[in-house]
């Protein structure tokens, strides 16, 4: 037992050090860098760590030298902060957000920009479809998220019939359920109470997506 809480000791310096060394230089460490810092032989004994780590969702690892990110820091990096990216809305607690596929990047922004309180509540989902288009979120638009409590009119990511979706929270009647905002898509009514999984506080644009999407409905006119 103590082993095992050593190694655990091993991965949180690792993960502590990351976060630290990008604060403060703006850039991830290099492998190397971690092994001389945390004291480690060899470059295998980081990789092992690492490998734990993104195991755990707690990193997201690119493909160059400087490509180790931390998934949900809690640390400012200069005036921008780095949240997660997810292909699909994660579903669940923030808890079980571990035990949903990785992010598939890391989203480096300032939280002024999109009006992010808590930064270690926020996240970001890729837009697929067009059922909110009349809202202003494009297909391939990157929606900003926070984890907290939704009202009627916000823009939610909510669970529905044990799926995920990006809808505005209406309240009629008494009743909530969530709507599209593109009449080609009917409103959803949950059985039970509406799940949120996160408030869309912002989105981020692709010029390019946006032009492939006046396009094809200039097309479709």
């Amino acid at each position: 037992m103590p082993k095992r809480r050593s190694q655990v000791d091993q991965a949180e310096n690792i993960l502590t050090f990351i976060e630290t060394y990008h604060q403060e230089n703006l850039r991830p460490p290099t492998i190397r860098e971690i092994q001389r810092h945390c004291g480690f032989k060899s470059p295998r004994a980081v990789s092992y760590n690492l490998e734990k780590l993104e195991a755990a969702h707690k990193i997201i690892r690119q493909s160059h030298s400087r490509g180790i990110l931390v998934a949900r820091p809690t640390k400012a990096i200069g005036q921008n902060w780095q949240i997660p990216l997810y292909a699909a809305i994660p579903a669940g607690s923030p808890d079980a957000f571990e035990s949903t596929p990785p992010p598939v990047e890391a989203l480096r922004l300032s939280p002024a920009a999109v009006g992010v309180t808590h930064m270690d509540r926020a996240y970001a989902y890729r837009m697929k479809g067009d059922s909110m288009v009349g809202a202003g979120i494009m297909p391939g638009d990157v929606v900003v998220l926070e984890r907290k409590p939704a009202k009627p009119g916000d823009i939610i990511a909510a669970v529905c019939e044990g799926e995920c979706t990006l809808k505005r929270l209406v309240e009629h009647a008494g009743r909530l359920f969530l709507k599209a905002e593109n009449p080609a898509y009917k409103n959803l009514e949950p059985a039970g109470e509406v799940e949120s999984q996160g408030v869309a506080v912002g989105i981020i644009r692709n010029l390019a997506a946006l032009s492939i999407a006046v396009t094809a409905a200039a097309a479709a006119a």
